[in-house]
């Protein structure tokens, strides 16, 4: 035997899972278990059984209104574009339609039904704990979202590393040149036929004398008068 809602016709027994599906108990549940599973999953480099559950919990909720017949058009079409713009920032860098699309689920999930005060304090609990799952997930086992993995550069940039922003000169440091001008006191050095921009220790050095590199700041050569 079947009862007719609006233009689908559903047997009592899944009027009863319906029912069961959308009270208030098992629908904070639910979407507890949707926040939290995409929480977890977020932080996950596969798809796991995080993923799954909060898959198959937002299945239900919209299953349970949909056989009680409290799912309007207007929450559908909101979702499926949330879905859609979630999916779409799986292969587009940025965070913009990633959070346009959260927001209209969240919005779709407060929105389903005939009861917004009972949905609104599911979503706000459901947030509350996937913000303590988030906190506990950073702070406790170090996880970092596993999409930003391939978008983001993580290896070290540093001398140690072996890169470097200009020419690595520290090598020069003790080494003896000559000056080609007079450095007053920033002048041009010959060092082994090379040419190279240095100032000097002090005020004034003349040109055609032996100096000695000092010290060698990144681009910056200085060199001090060797006395004969």
């Amino acid at each position: 035997m079947c009862l007719n809602y609006g233009a689908v016709s559903f047997p009592f027994g899944f009027l009863s899972l319906g029912e069961l599906l959308t009270s208030p108990l098992t629908s904070l549940i639910l979407t507890c278990l949707v926040f939290l599973g995409f929480v977890y999953q977020l932080y996950s480099k596969r798809f796991n059984f995080a993923g799954i559950i909060s898959l198959l919990a937002l299945l239900m909720i919209f299953l349970g209104f949909i056989v009680q017949g409290d799912v309007s058009a207007t929450t559908l079409i909101l979702f499926t574009i949330g879905i859609i713009l979630v999916i779409i920032e799986l292969f587009v860098i940025g965070a913009i339609l990633g959070l346009i699309g959260m927001g209209l689920i969240i919005f779709s999930l407060i929105t389903i039904g005939d009861n917004l005060p009972m949905m609104l304090f599911n979503v706000i609990v459901a947030l509350i704990l996937s913000i303590i799952e988030w906190v506990i997930l950073v702070n406790f086992f170090k996880k970092t979202i596993a999409l930003f993995d391939n978008v983001v550069l993580k290896d070290s940039t540093n001398k140690e590393s072996g890169y470097t922003s200009h020419n690595d000169r520290s090598h020069l440091v003790g080494e003896l040149a000559t000056t080609l001008t007079d450095l007053r006191p920033a002048g041009i050095i010959l060092l082994n036929n090379e040419r190279i921009d240095a100032v000097s220790e002090g005020p004034f050095i003349s040109k055609n004398v032996q100096v000695k590199i000092i010290e060698v700041e990144g681009t910056r050569v200085v060199v001090r008068l060797i006395h004969s």
